[in-house]
């Protein structure tokens, strides 16, 4: 046995049946200091942007608009209502001491730590975007005869749960970066999945996180393996805690264990029958449900195929969009669900762009972050297909720490979208044989990119009260798809 200990954070448990499976999922636990997400600003996403915009000088509400691709009207609702009746900014359109002490105070909460839990995967050996200050552990109720655990989770029917144990493979290593980038990961799901109005980019100093004990606890998350009803995936794994429905960083994983273990295979094989397995080794039934997927992208997509990340999010956001389109409303998770698959097709096409056109960071200052209108400088020096970017991007990009976007650069592709695309556009800058060369600069539509993700953010956070428009966030998503495709000879 991997360990005795198992932790199942899910308090409303449903029944195994033939279309959803139990697991018990090996992870290393590392106590670790990170930052505390339960300290709350009392300014909300909107209010701290507005009032930070016009502390470093901005104060003209039709730029501020722009700079934040939100309604104007909006904007002044923000001043007038929120920002100057609470003390916060007087009539000149001046940050007020008790403003700045709140603005302050958030930074400030960036920096505040909490003892709690990271995970590293036990199977693949990666950090799980998940932290959690204590662990939900279980006690089985019983053993069967091969020593597995048993769970009764509802005393009322006495059902008795009997997951399925997968097996470990990876040795726990400890690995600042990737557990940095964990926490990353993390943040922008609890801001996705609404627990927060916050925004994801928390200014997290690499030290900011440290691991207490040299040796971790090995133990067991309660997930499950089911069947995906909307036909977008096929099958899914639920996250073990419940911050979404499903994740895709156990797939990966899961399907390499399938491949090298016929007890998993058949697990998998027993959730889709209509897949035959007669005659078929592990490793040749999971290259044919692989290639059932497949099929419905290689008539149009066929281009995108080696490029996995991208391909995965292109296929979530057509089905989704197939799903939307047949009704006449669309439901508001559906909605959600296309906005954020929307903006990952947009990301992983730019990870795609960072690692195979990679360049180097500009030598800045390690002691210095720019200003505001130092970012609007140095970002209009910028070139593509012989042109300066269109000011309303420099705008939307001023806002990136310069550390965000070098650990884009640095790490292929890692951060948000805005940090992102300015990572990719200083490589175009550099490189002559950059693809945003030969496809210039109108037909990227460089300006309407970070609109994927402000319109996410804005209608997935509490403090703007709006709900995702259907016609909307389909144009959106049209727009993700076409702007994948002028790429297509390249990829």
């Amino acid at each position: 046995m991997f360990s005795d200990r198992y932790c199942w954070q899910d308090s409303a448990r449903k029944r195994p049946s033939r279309e959803r499976k139990d697991l018990l999922w090996p992870v290393y636990a590392w106590k670790v200091l990170y930052p505390d997400e339960r300290r709350r600003s009392e300014l909300n996403l909107f209010q701290e942007t507005v009032l930070g915009l016009i502390r470093s000088g901005i104060r003209d509400d039709r730029e501020l608009a722009a700079l934040m691709a939100l309604d104007l009207e909006l904007i002044r609702f923000i001043i007038a209502v929120q920002l100057q009746p609470n003390g916060w900014l007087d009539a000149s359109f001046r940050v007020t001491p008790a403003g700045t002490r709140l603005l302050d105070g958030a930074e400030e909460m960036r920096s505040s730590l909490q003892v709690g839990y990271a995970f590293q995967d036990a199977v693949s050996g990666d950090w799980l975007p998940r932290f959690t200050t204590q662990l939900s552990e279980v006690v089985p109720t019983s053993l069967d005869a091969k020593n597995r655990p048993c769970f009764v989770f509802d005393r009322d029917s006495g059902f008795v749960h009997r997951p399925f144990l997968l097996r470990h493979r990876a040795a726990p290593q400890l690995d600042a970066d990737r557990l940095l980038r964990a926490h990353w990961s993390y943040r922008r799901d609890v801001n996705a999945a609404g627990r927060t109005g916050r925004d994801t980019e928390l200014d997290v100093a690499l030290h900011a996180i440290q691991c207490i004990d040299e040796r971790p606890v090995a133990l067991y998350l309660g997930c499950e393996l089911y069947r995906d009803e909307t036909g977008i995936d096929r099958w899914l794994i639920s996250d073990p805690f419940r911050i979404r429905r499903a994740v895709p960083w156990l797939r990966k994983p899961f399907v390499e264990l399938a491949r090298g273990d016929e007890h998993v295979a058949r697990l998998m094989q027993s959730l889709m029958p209509e897949v035959k397995a007669e005659g078929l080794t592990a490793d040749q039934w999971m290259d044919l449900l692989e290639e059932s997927v497949d099929l419905e992208l290689d008539a149009s997509y066929a281009y995108v195929r080696r490029e996995a990340l991208i391909r995965d999010h292109l296929a979530r956001v057509l089905r989704l969009m197939e799903s939307i389109e047949r009704s006449q409303r669309g439901r508001p998770e559906e909605l959600g669900a296309l906005m954020t698959e929307s903006a990952n097709l947009i990301e992983s096409v730019l990870q795609w762009l960072l690692r195979e056109w990679k360049a180097h960071p500009p030598e800045w200052p390690k002691d210095h972050d720019w200003s505001f209108l130092e970012a609007k400088a140095e970002l209009g020096l910028l070139r593509v297909a012989g042109a300066p970017l269109d000011a309303r991007l420099i705008g939307m990009l001023a806002g990136q720490k310069r550390r965000y976007i070098a650990a884009a650069m640095n790490e292929t592709g890692q951060g948000a979208l805005k940090a992102l695309l300015a990572a990719t556009l200083f490589g175009a800058h550099e490189r002559d044989d950059h693809p945003f060369h030969e496809i210039g600069r109108d037909a990227l539509e460089l300006h309407r990119l970070p609109g994927l993700t402000e319109y996410r953010n804005k209608v997935g956070a509490h403090a703007s009260g709006e709900t995702a428009d259907r016609a909307r966030t389909l144009e959106n998503a049209k727009f993700a798809i076409s702007w994948m495709a002028l790429f297509y000879r390249m990829y």
